[in-house]
């Protein structure tokens, strides 16, 4: 049997109202975060600010649980 393996934001986009407050900031900065990606000179090109990765993983960790917790309330 092959397992696929989804991410936190997967989860996350699946499971959580994209028109709430906090997701529509977790997309913001998802692509706000990605553009300065694709804008760095090169791998090694320090393009975001440690503040931004910071509020991104601690916004990610905090709807994953959310998203968590609701399907584990729709499976029962």
């Amino acid at each position: 049997m092959k397992q696929t393996k989804l991410r936190k934001s997967d989860i996350i986009l699946h499971t959580l109202n994209p028109y709430t407050p906090e997701m529509q900031r977790y997309l913001s900065l998802s692509k706000e975060i990605e553009q300065l990606m694709n804008n760095a000179e090169d791998e090694n090109d320090s393009c975001i600010p440690i503040e931004l990765v910071a509020e991104f993983c601690v916004l990610q960790e905090e709807l994953y649980q959310k998203a968590l917790k609701k399907n584990k309330e729709e499976a029962n």
